[in-house]
This record gives C-alpha cells, structure tokens and sequence, in this order.
C-alpha cells in the first residue's frame, strides 16, 4: 500500500505552530458504547472511531444513542480524517450519522470494518458522502498536521487495531478494544511495534480493555473452543446457538465445530447474515455453500443435523 497515495488525500499545507493540542472524548469514557474520540488543533481535526451505544430498558423507543457532533458541525472545515480501531457497531455505528451532520473527507479502517463501513453507507444511500481506504500496520498517513500510524492488536473480531497519532506538541496512543491472549484465534497483538512506539515516546495511552481493573487473566478463546466442541459432542438434538453478529471470532470457532460434527449451519437474524457473507467473502469465515442451510429447509433435516445460528445474546 502507497504511503505517498494516503499522505496526499489529506495533506494541508497550513503551519500549526505552537497551537495547543486538544483530546477529547464524544462518548466512550464511562461507559460501553459510542466510543468517539477526537485530537484537535488550531488548524486540524483527527476523529478517532465513531461508534453507538445501544440503547437499555430504561430507553423507550430509542434504537441508537450516538455521540453528540455538535462541535464537530462548528468546526467542520478543520476535519482532516476518520480513523477506525475495528468493524464493532460500538466503533463504527455512529459513522451515518455523522455523515450527515459534517462532511468527513476520508475513512481510514482495516480490511474487515472498510468492509462492514462500506455495506453500511450503501443501506443509508451515503456511499458518495465519502471515502473509505483500507489502512494496515503499514500505513502511515498525514492528516493534517497529524501523522497517524497502526499497530495490531487481539480483539473478538479481526483486523483490529492500536493508532498512533504523532502531534506538534507529542504523541498519542489508543489501543482500541483489545486483550491480551497468548493463544488467539486472529493474529497476535503485535507487542514489539507497540514497545517501538513506547522507544520513540508515548505522552499519552489511552486504552480500553474490558474488565482490565479486575485481577487475574482472560482466559484465551480457544478455551471457549473446548467449551463449544463439548457442548456439540454432547447435544443430541437440534442445537441454537444465539451470539454477537459482530463476535467474528466466535463464529467462526461455532461454524468449525458444526463442521467437524457433521451439521448444517443455518444462519438468522439480518445483522448476522450479512456480517458472515462479508467475512466468507473476505476469506475470514471459511464455510462451503454446502455447509449452510436455508431456514425452510431446516424441518426436512434431522435435529441432529442442524445448528442454528442466530443474535440476540
């Protein structure tokens, strides 16, 4: 991938001085949900992820929350880039919205969130509001008077990443969501490039790590392969299997297993659906056409034959 090509799309040629450096956040702090993150001087804005918060019991009525962009709207013309961590909803599902209410130049997101980024402007008709380019630890961009580079890291869905971000005034780091696992199911946080950043100096590290104030460790997701495996050695019926449509990682472990143990997947749920024919397309879920069954056709298979896969976890 071209440095040149991505440092062009977005070079300003205006001098930001001494001008202070702000870092703030629009959602995300406090709370699981619209992650929303912006550095900004006199000149430039980077935003970093632009995500939703579903909504509780408490929210009649309400089908997103999403940051508060009324700042962004006031100083639209200082807005140099998008920057994504990962494909979650909590990270990019936002980014309609904001579409709507500021013109964003350019997306940068990984491979899979580029994709998922892409199939969610076309369903709001935003498809030439922007554009979306594919970013990898190799990137380096020039937003602004921002430099923004990637590091990988191990998250519940792939091409996941830690950003960078090289200021007049110092260096800022976000993991995005990540945990540490030694055995993941993706690639490996990529720890000797995040030590090199720290070498070169960090000001500031901004990471998100659920849980990460309690003792102990997180157990790896292939331990969760074990549990699945056992529980489809056991089921002597049809088994349903309900989870995150976004938890990648976990489908693919559960389409595996289904695999060895000779049943069919049959997939429901829109979100679900889309999500798997993006990954299978990307070559993230390996799964036949052979393997899937339609949901009409499931009465006509033995129960023993049959996982279904479905949301609402």
């Amino acid at each position: 991938m071209s440095d040149t090509k991505l440092q062009s799309e977005v070079q300003t040629v205006a001098d930001p001085g001494d001008s202070p450096v702000l870092i703030y956040a629009l959602g995300g702090l406090g709370e699981i949900g619209k992650n929303c993150y912006c550095i900004e001087n006199d000149n430039d804005i980077v935003i970093l992820d632009s995500g939703v918060k579903f909504p509780e019991y408490n929210d009649p009525g309400v089908s997103y929350i999403i940051p508060d962009f009324t700042h962004l709207a006031q100083n639209e013309r200082k807005i140099r880039a998008l920057c994504i961590t990962h494909g979650h909803e909590d990270h990019i599902g936002s980014i309609p919205f904001l579409l709507q209410t500021v013109r964003v130049p350019v997306i940068y997101a990984p491979r899979l969130a580029c994709a998922l980024i892409k199939n969610k402007l076309a369903e709001y008709n935003l498809g030439s509001k922007t554009q979306v380019v594919e970013v990898d630890e190799n990137s380096n961009l020039v937003c602004g008077s921002f430099k923004v580079q990637f590091f990988h890291v191990t998250h519940s869905i792939p091409d996941a990443f830690g950003i960078y971000v090289t200021t007049p005034q110092g260096t800022v780091a976000t993991t995005g969501d990540f945990k540490i696992d030694l055995t993941p199911v993706d690639h490996d946080f990529d720890m000797s490039r995040l030590t090199r950043f720290g070498d070169q100096g960090i000001d500031l590290l901004m990471a998100d790590s659920t849980n990460a104030e309690k003792e102990g460790y997180t157990p790896s997701e292939k331990n969760v392969k074990k549990g699945i495996d056992e529980v489809f050695s056991r089921a002597m019926g049809r088994l349903i299997i309900s989870t995150f449509a976004s938890n990648l990682s976990r489908i693919t472990q559960i389409t595996q297993c289904a695999i060895k143990h000779g049943r069919k997947v049959c997939v429901m749920g829109r979100s679900m659906e889309g999500n798997l024919k993006i990954a299978r397309d990307l070559g993230i879920i390996k799964i036949s056409d052979s393997s899937l069954v339609d949901p009409d056709r499931v009465q006509h298979l033995p129960a023993s034959q049959v996982c279904i896969l479905c949301t609402g976890s």
